[in-house]
């Protein structure tokens, strides 16, 4: 054979070679052949539901006809009887006058109590550990954002550090400053307009806020409202006065009164207790009581659920979607693309074993959204497992196909 005859067959048998290997590669990497895979998971998932619906207390509006109101306490602050929770003035003047002797008052307090002490070397060292004690308590109150606390704490603070550091040369001096301090506070009382105190006459929660729900959800209307009452209750309010300083919570008891579809509480109980998530103002579940179910009007029910706990959380909310956890189910996590429903009408997935895919039956037992929770059956190998290969694919597969990579 010629040495070009040679050369030219072995030039058609590698030509015939590339042809032949493309083929294979294209069946390979056919559309037929392209899948993902997701590992199947243990999930647990709340079953309940979300809703939209009220916060109801029992609550007293305070008011005042005073221009200019000052409130003395925090929102959610528990005050007693007879205590004062806001300063009413006329005009922006009595209202500086007064702030002006509030803090001359303080300022001579504090005087008089370190004028009253020597610092003496046989307490010199008790006076310092206690200033280092309210000096780390400011710095703990702050990092928390407790500002309230650190505030008291700030002026205990400057009464031990007064007291520290008068000694007989400086008490002389400090006298002269009290006998100052009390002629402006003379001065001032005599030119102070009068101003109104705002006391409660029960004991309960302080708010600032008023939304004109006050009368109308009560304790008395969430025990017998219907359907249409509570879905209408966003019309209901009734609208403010203008001379509305806040409101006193007289209970720590709270409800939250809802509209859901009769058939979706059909497992609750009067007295049952749930898990409620609220959208808003809690970082954790509060577990409320049922203390009510409607009758059923046109497949619709009202639901009230009542706690006593978190009312300094809860004394500003009203209108608030939550999420009712009536419990929770653990299973495998499926995607939806990746169930598949045989010719008897079996619900299934087929995952990854070795280079071939594998049915594997399954049972649906919850519907979360974008993906399923099917039933973790370990009575058999041949159920789908924790760490299973579930292939996804939207093209044909069967059982016992070989997958391409």
């Amino acid at each position: 054979m010629k040495q070009g005859d040679l050369y030219l067959k072995i030039l058609v048998i590698a030509l015939s070679m590339m042809v032949a290997v493309y083929f294979l590669f294209s069946i390979l990497k056919s559309p037929d052949s392209t899948y993902e895979t997701y590992t199947a998971v243990l999930y647990e998932v709340g079953d309940g539901i979300s809703t939209s619906g009220f916060v109801v207390r029992d609550e007293k509006v305070l008011t005042s006809t005073e221009k200019i109101v000052a409130l003395t306490r925090s929102e959610g602050e528990r005050v007693g009887k007879g205590q004062v929770v806001a300063n009413c003035y006329s005009d922006a003047q009595a209202q500086e006058r007064q702030s002006q002797i509030d803090a001359l008052e303080e300022e001579l307090e504090q005087m008089e109590y370190a004028y009253s002490f020597s610092s003496a070397n046989a307490e010199s060292a008790s006076l310092d550990a206690d200033i280092v004690r309210l000096m780390n308590e400011v710095s703990v109150y702050v990092n928390r954002g407790e500002l309230d606390f650190a505030s008291g704490s700030a002026e205990e603070l400057k009464s031990y550090v007064l007291r520290r550091y008068v000694t007989d040369d400086s008490a002389n001096a400090l006298w002269k400053r009290i006998t100052e301090t009390k002629d402006k506070l003379s001065d001032l009382y005599a030119r102070s307009g009068q101003k109104q105190t705002i006391t409660v006459d029960e004991a309960g929660y302080f708010s600032g806020t008023v939304d004109g729900y006050e009368t109308v959800l009560t304790p008395e209307f969430v025990q017998t409202a219907t359907v249409s009452q509570v879905e209408g209750l966003e019309q209901a309010a009734q609208s403010q006065q203008g001379d509305e300083i806040g409101k006193l919570v007289r209970d720590a008891r709270w409800y939250y009164v809802t509209v859901v579809d009769t058939e979706s509480i059909q497992s609750c109980s009067k007295g049952d207790i749930y898990p409620v998530h609220f959208a808003y103002d809690f970082y954790d579940d509060v577990n409320m009581r049922v203390a009510r179910i409607g009758e059923d009007e046109d497949g619709k029910c009202v639901v009230v659920l009542t706690t006593d706990d978190y009312m300094q959380d809860a004394i500003t909310l009203r209108q608030q979607s939550a999420d009712i956890v009536f419990g929770y189910k653990s299973g495998l996590r499926v995607p939806k693309e990746a169930i598949h429903v045989d010719e008897d009408g079996v619900s299934g997935v087929y995952v990854l074993q070795g280079a071939e895919a594998e049915w594997k039956p399954v049972q649906i037992i919850y519907d979360n959204g974008e993906s399923y929770i099917v039933k973790l059956d370990k009575s058999s190998t041949d159920n789908l497992w924790p760490d299973d290969e579930i292939i996804l694919t939207d093209y044909e597969i069967y059982d016992g196909k070989v997958m391409g990579q």
